[in-house]
């Protein structure tokens, strides 16, 4: 039995390449439409997120260094 997911779910349709859906088969096996939900959110996660939250501060001295 498959394990529920974390958040609600949408179904869509997404229009893939063949020879990807195949190395995406070959390397993940049954579970490969997952490693891709989970790849689109880390995206859509990295992109909404502000850069300052994101990003360390440039370190410019010696000084600036802990």
């Amino acid at each position: 039995m498959p394990t529920p997911p974390d958040a609600p779910l949408r179904r869509v349709t997404l229009n893939l390449y063949a020879a990807d859906c195949i190395w995406l088969e070959t390397h993940y096996g049954r579970g490969w439409t997952e490693r891709i939900r989970q790849h689109i959110h880390a995206l859509v996660h990295d992109r909404s997120t502000p850069p300052e939250t994101t990003y360390h501060k440039v370190r410019r001295t010696l000084g600036d260094m802990e």
